[in-house]
């Protein structure tokens, strides 16, 4: 097209409106063209914030968990209580079963095997008052009168007694002793064979027959004339067989002897009153 054509066109009506119409479709296009572009790069910048977001997410949160819990997946097989397929009750699955206490039962141990493990030890008192004095060393039937050395105990005031009344003494004359300011006097504790012979041909009926004394088991004291007696009788009666001491019957009855007293628990575990004695057993 040359000049004067387009200088005529340019004359035309008709042209220039073909010409504006066709510039406003060219406008629209590349408007639209451009909110094409626009929306594309908005996409494209969601979402790859969206995968930033979500790979955050994996790396924090779900590789953890999944991680942790997939290794106990059938662990619930495993829990005490717990059936599957069944629902645990609230507390359980909060809680979980309490641990299980496993019966056992031990028998006690002996006498005996007190005594060996007492024995055996390095470190051993009874009494803080006769620290020495071991009631392990008993020795079981041993004639009347004729006690091993190592049976014996010696008490304050120089008697001797079977171990386990020499213990008892000790601690019931401490008693004694905080309440009165001074210990019990003891005239005489264990007898020998010679010695009971002795107090049977000078005392006659009052004393026992030579073999049969408690006196000659160690375990009977005669006190002394002040101590028998007032409140000191008073205190012995009230207190004495808390440790094992006692007046016995026949020294209140059949033979009046509150001088002499003995050590019960021995007594009657050797049946001292009973068949094997009958009740010729006194002083």
């Amino acid at each position: 097209m040359n000049a004067r054509t387009r200088a005529s066109d340019a004359g035309d009506p008709t042209l220039r409106a073909r010409g504006h119409h066709r510039s406003r479709r060219l406008r629209r296009l590349r408007e639209t063209q451009e909110l094409k572009i626009r929306s594309t790069h908005r996409r494209r910048k969601t979402l790859a914030r969206g995968s930033v977001i979500a790979s955050f997410a994996m790396a924090m949160l779900v590789y953890p968990i999944v991680g942790t819990v997939l290794p106990y997946v059938d662990a619930v097989e495993e829990i005490p209580g717990v059936v599957v397929g069944e629902a645990p009750s609230t507390a359980h699955a909060l809680l979980g079963r309490a641990p299980q206490l496993v019966e056992a039962s031990l028998d006690a141990p002996s006498e005996k095997e007190v005594a060996s493990a007492i024995a055996v030890s390095d470190t051993y008192t009874v009494s803080d008052y006769l620290p020495d004095c071991d009631p392990t060393s008993i020795v079981e039937n041993a004639s009347n009168g004729q006690l091993p050395s190592s049976e014996l105990c010696e008490i304050v005031g120089g008697s001797l007694l079977r171990a386990d009344a020499a213990i008892a003494y000790a601690e019931m004359n401490a008693a004694y002793k905080a309440e009165f300011g001074t210990d019990l006097c003891v005239a005489q504790g264990y007898r020998t064979l010679a010695q009971q012979y002795a107090t049977k041909a000078s005392r006659g009926w009052l004393a026992a027959t030579p073999g049969t004394s408690v006196h000659g088991y160690g375990l009977a004291i005669d006190l002394c004339d002040g101590d028998y007696q007032g409140t000191s009788k008073a205190w012995l009666d009230a207190n004495a067989e808390t440790w094992g001491f006692v007046n016995p019957t026949w020294a209140k009855t059949k033979k009046y002897e509150p001088w002499h007293w003995e050590y019960e628990p021995a007594t009657t575990a050797m049946d001292l009153y009973g068949s094997t004695y009958g009740n010729g057993v006194s002083d």
